[in-house]
């Protein structure tokens, strides 16, 4: 009698069962490996912004531009005329960091890439041109002012100037009034990163730091502004905890 070469039905729960546990094992670490690859690509994003930045400040007798795009300071007392940093930055990533790009996607489409933290993927396009994932810190321009020199920052390796913002409300929901805004305060860090955030320094390092457990997908921030590192978000009033 000739011998049934095929697989026995064991044999194919056998092979099935291994399948399940490669794939159990492999597929944390795509993931891991994703995540890994959205913190470093947000990271150099930071560091060409700051790039931007300094040249903006350069250009400016070494003043950045505003916060956000207010015709007035905070208290109301001054005018400002100066451009809102997320749009002062464009015309220095098109000659420098962006020059060298290939053409096949448009210019602001290019400018987006470089502006926003690759969540930005996940927004819907009807909302994109009003979103911000990535926000300057608020607190480092005096009420009384509209720029404040990048040159008298006291502390700049601690001092906050850009970094991973919230776009959610508190239930998890994508918000207009939350991701529209150009800047913010340690209470609208987005943890996106594995439960930590970016953020970009005023000397230009960029650090992945955690405070606290949030993951980034509702509208909760840091619970304080050091971090455990003596991080800095008002530099005239650097020990506010």
């Amino acid at each position: 009698m000739k011998q049934n070469q095929g697989f026995a039905l064991i044999e194919l729960l056998i092979a099935i069962a291994i399948l399940g546990i490669l794939a159990g094992m492999i597929i944390p670490v795509i993931s891991a490996a994703k995540t890994k690859s959205q913190q470093i690509v947000c990271a150099n994003n930071l560091r060409q912004m700051y790039l931007a930045l300094e040249q903006y400040a350069n250009d400016n007798n070494g003043l950045l531009p505003c916060s956000n795009n207010s015709s007035s300071s905070e208290d109301g007392t001054k005018e400002c005329v100066a451009e809102v940093w997320f749009k002062a930055v464009d015309r220095y990533l098109i000659n420098s960091q962006l020059s060298t790009q290939r053409t096949v996607i448009s210019q602001e489409e290019r400018l987006l890439k470089v502006k926003q933290d690759p969540v930005f993927d996940t927004v819907a396009s009807s909302n994109q041109d009003t979103t911000r994932t990535i926000k300057m810190n608020q607190s480092l321009i005096p009420d009384s002012e509209c720029q404040r020199s990048i040159e008298n920052i006291p502390s700049p390796t601690l001092t906050v100037l850009l970094f991973d913002g919230n776009m959610y409300n508190s239930s998890g929901n994508y918000s207009n009034a939350v991701a529209n805004k150009f800047e913010g305060s340690y209470g609208s860090v987005a943890q996106r990163h594995s439960k930590a955030a970016n953020i970009l320094f005023t000397d230009g390092h960029v650090e992945r730091i955690q405070n606290g457990n949030t993951n980034g997908t509702t509208n909760a921030g840091w619970p304080n502004r050091q971090a455990g590192l003596g991080l800095i978000w008002d530099p005239d009033d650097p020990d506010l905890p």
